[in-house]
């Protein structure tokens, strides 16, 4: 069981107790209404309550004593994976995210080697001239290249997980997917649909004691 941080610039093998190191208590600051909430804004709100359930989900996997029978990310990852290479324009990139209905989509070198990954979200602020607080932007080119906006360094897992292991980062680290990458080379990918689908399909008692 191995987690990889792999981007441009190689990889780094993760130890568990760093990337389960338990957070500290931020600091708490005062509140100042100053907007509405514009309907932006109230659509992620929804969004983000659509995924409550979703992320019980995924704690009520991680959360289930170590011991026993395990479920490995290679049994449950999607395979084999539609995967773009840097060089694809966001508008050829949109074209993939519509006929694939994909939400994340790794990007791999010429060798294989994943290198970033994307989600439609990514794309949709981009091609929208949207910043990261949904602030307008200056209209961008839909001829740039994917590698511009891609996530890099990417956090992946080897085939041999323990599946609760990546549930519990997905909910950690606030992420919808994970790519499982062997030897270096992309091998599948780990999204929500498949931990719930885990838990329906393989809720054993003696898998999860």
């Amino acid at each position: 069981m191995t987690f990889i941080i792999q981007g441009l610039n190689g990889a780094e093998i993760m130890p568990l107790e760093k990337l389960f190191k338990p957070a500290g208590v931020a600091k708490t600051e005062a509140i100042t209404a100053s907007r509405p909430i514009d309907e932006e804004e109230r659509h992620d709100v929804g969004r983000e309550g659509r995924q409550a359930g979703a992320e019980r989900a995924y704690r009520t996997v991680s959360e289930l004593p170590q011991g026993g029978a395990v479920l490995f990310a290679q049994r449950i990852m999607s395979t084999p994976v539609v995967s773009l290479a840097p060089e694809t324009t966001v508008d050829e990139t949109l074209n993939v995210l519509r006929q694939s209905r994909f939400r994340h989509l790794p990007v791999v070198s010429e060798s294989g080697r994943l290198v970033g990954i994307v989600s439609d979200r990514d794309i949709l602020h981009y091609a929208a001239g949207l910043g990261d607080n949904y602030r307008p932007q200056r209209p961008r080119a839909s001829s740039a290249r994917v590698e511009l906006l891609m996530k890099t360094p990417v956090l992946t897992a080897s085939p041999d997980t323990d599946v609760r292991h990546v549930a519990r980062l997905l909910v950690a680290r606030r992420v919808g997917a994970m790519p499982i990458v062997e030897a270096g080379v992309l091998a599948g990918i780990i999204t929500r649909n498949d931990i719930l689908n885990a838990v329906m399909s393989n809720f054993v008692l003696e898998l999860w004691a």
